[in-house]
């Protein structure tokens, strides 16, 4: 029988990274219900799809992922976020972990630290 998959949120301005991350995460057994281009739309998704996990980029347009990450943590404070950052972004990173984001990755994404990170997240 059919395990439910855990349900992905993704949220990057970028439709490559995204489009990537996708095809990465279904691969590694996840299912990407929702995608987002900005912070705005990152709350809106996980409002209306309340996934597993949020995969979602600090920086965006209109709203950045700092912002959208306090908007969903105030919304639901059990929600799983895992950040994705640029490298030399530690600081932002250590500011998003102190607020109650889960983990982060680096970019560009690799698939098995993904893949780890969000098993972990997840457990």
């Amino acid at each position: 029988e059919m395990t439910a998959r855990p349900t992905v949120l993704l949220c990057d301005d970028s439709r490559a990274l995204r489009m990537l991350a996708a095809s990465q995460l279904e691969e590694a057994g996840f299912q990407v219900v929702g995608e987002a281009g900005n912070g705005n739309e990152a709350v809106g998704q996980y409002l209306a799809l309340k996934p597993d996990v949020v995969l979602l980029d600090l920086v965006m347009p209109e709203c950045d992922g700092r912002q959208a990450l306090g908007k969903i943590l105030a919304v639901d404070p059990q929600a799983r976020v895992v950040i994705l950052s640029s490298l030399g972004a530690q600081s932002d990173i250590e500011q998003c972990l102190k607020m109650g984001a889960r983990s982060y990755l680096q970019k560009p994404i690799e698939p098995d630290a993904m893949q780890r990170v969000l098993r972990e997240v997840l457990a």
